[in-house]
């Protein structure tokens, strides 16, 4: 074992042992950590630690390691103290066993075959294309700007101007008069709901202002001595399809899913094929 990979396990320990009794991995039998009977040693780690963690990676593998080792052996001898030693709760056990195994074989199945991307960003795009179905807005979402200022604001039509026109030079220069003036200005790039807009002007409780949302250019309202102006550049309304940057991460995680079922179930197949072929498997059915 090399000297990094001492201090990482030592480090990992220090930090661990306020909140878990673990022996001290460099004193004995070097032991990283126990689980009833069962016991995790230094060179047990070494011996499937992966080659090139370096920094924080290493420290997390480990901890990671460790934590999946304890969890594992605990919940085997859980089960083995519940359901006792005869032929059929060994069983359970040994089925519990084939399925790490077996986990371990699909990852290793899905690491193979695509590497560190199960998917490009045009297999999100499709996937999204064709589930448009599934993601429909059920509230109205938007994006804009808004900008409060005393109506007797002396600069208010040169505001105006850069309000409407609204490229990356008017919102610079406009940001520096509101900065300057201590205006209240507020570029919404990101969707939200339209309830939360609404929020930033003077609206009355429970009166609706769907019309709005029809409406294109510089909009206004008063309150006393304060006027709002705002714009709503881009609108989804109840019934159309939520935009794909706010069902992202959910198209990740479904494509991801498909993908390392593909993968294994490829594997799978294939394995069977070639056992069939090789007379390593033969099945006697009729």
């Amino acid at each position: 074992m090399n000297r990094y990979f001492r201090i990482v396990v030592l480090c990992l320990f220090v930090a661990l042992a306020g909140c878990k009794s673990i022996p001290n991995p460099f004193e004995g039998e070097r032991v990283l950590a126990r689980a009833g009977k069962e016991t995790l040693r230094q060179m047990d780690l070494e011996a499937v630690l992966p080659t090139g963690l370096v920094g924080a990676d290493s420290v997390k593998w480990v901890e990671n390691y460790v934590d999946r080792w304890v969890r594992d052996n605990l919940k085997l001898q859980e089960a083995t103290q519940l359901f006792g030693d005869d032929a059929a709760d060994e069983e359970l056990v040994t089925a519990y066993r084939n399925n790490l195994i077996s986990r371990r074989l699909d990852d290793y199945f899905i690491s193979r075959t695509a590497g560190d991307s199960l998917y490009t960003v045009k297999d999100l795009q499709d996937y999204y294309n064709e589930h448009k179905g599934d993601f429909v807005l059920d509230r109205s979402i938007v994006k804009g700007r808004v900008v409060a200022f005393p109506s007797a604001f002396r600069q208010k039509a040169r505001l105006k101007e850069l309000f409407s026109s609204w490229n990356s030079d008017a919102a610079a220069e406009a940001t520096a008069m509101a900065q300057k003036n201590a205006l209240a200005l507020r570029e919404v790039n990101e969707w939200i709901e339209y309830p939360q807009f609404l929020a930033l002007l003077p609206t009355r409780r429970n009166a609706s202002y769907d019309d709005l949302l029809g409406r294109t250019g510089v909009q206004e309202m008063t309150d006393g001595g304060t006027t709002w102006w705002f714009v709503i550049s881009e609108k989804r309304t109840v019934g159309e399809t939520t935009p794909y940057e706010m069902v992202s991460e959910i198209v990740r995680q479904s494509v991801a899913t498909r993908r390392r079922a593909e993968i294994i179930r490829a594997c799978e197949d294939s394995i069977y094929r070639v056992a069939l072929l090789e007379k390593k498997a033969v099945i006697h059915i009729n």
